[in-house]
């Protein structure tokens, strides 16, 4: 396949990456990574496909109503032009949805996307202050939603500032183009209350703020607690998987 065949080539020549995204902080059993909707590709495929056709309507009339030879030849350069780009322009929505990674662990979530510019941020339970769906009505068609996730501070890991709200203090991420976006909402949503109810912060706050022989190890109630968020996450894993 050509597509496939341009990847191979361009991922390397880029340095990006070609496998998802390391986990973040939380349980290693606990890691569930999972992808857009195929209708999120669909949909970005339309809206490209819509401005490509008015575009070449366009250019088309131009080359029939403008007169002269000097007139004709730039309405086809134009045209040629305007073809070559949307080529480019189609391989670089595939290889955008192929990089798109939403990865979430009993701790934390992580969203990776982009091939040219890559975004990666990562948002902790702790952090996270309020979790939103939109829908609009080309996504309402296709089954999709964007789950919208706010944060409260700091930055997004690696020095990266994709997202960050100039004057709110935090930053905001998006898992665009998923097809159970409430059902991964409200499971979030659990995991993050179990997380704050069993006393678990931040790992790198935990250590500062608690001495260090009080950290061999978590109390019956904690670790019960963690066992009940490993077992919502392999739900969740679970439902996305059936998207």
């Amino acid at each position: 396949m050509i597509y496939e065949a341009v990847k191979g080539r361009l991922l390397p020549l880029l340095k990006a990456p070609t496998h998802p995204p390391d986990p973040p902080a939380g349980s290693h059993g606990s890691v569930q990574t999972f992808r857009a909707d195929p209708n999120f590709l669909k949909l970005r495929l339309i809206v490209w496909g819509g401005g490509f056709a008015m575009g070449i309507l366009a250019e088309v009339l131009m080359i029939i109503f403008m007169h002269g030879d000097e007139g004709g030849l730039i309405g086809w350069l134009l045209l040629a032009l305007t073809i070559i780009g949307a080529i480019g322009k189609y391989f670089l929505i595939r290889i955008d949805y192929d990089m798109r990674y939403y990865v979430v662990t009993d701790r934390s979530l992580r969203i990776r996307e982009g091939a040219l510019l890559i975004h990666e941020s990562t948002y902790t339970f702790a952090n996270i202050q309020n979790l939103s769906v939109t829908q609009g009505p080309l996504e309402r068609y296709l089954g999709l939603a964007n789950l919208i996730v706010e944060s409260a501070g700091g930055g997004p890991s690696g020095g990266d500032t994709h997202g960050k709200r100039p004057f709110g203090g935090g930053h905001e991420g998006n898992l665009r183009g998923i097809a159970n976006a409430r059902e991964v909402r409200d499971q979030i949503l659990l995991l993050m209350r179990r997380y704050r109810d069993a006393g678990l912060g931040d790992p790198e706050d935990v250590a500062r703020a608690v001495p260090h022989t009080a950290r061999a190890g978590f109390s019956p109630a904690a670790i019960e607690r963690l066992g009940e968020v490993l077992a919502e996450v392999r739900h969740l894993g679970e439902a996305v998987g059936r998207s």
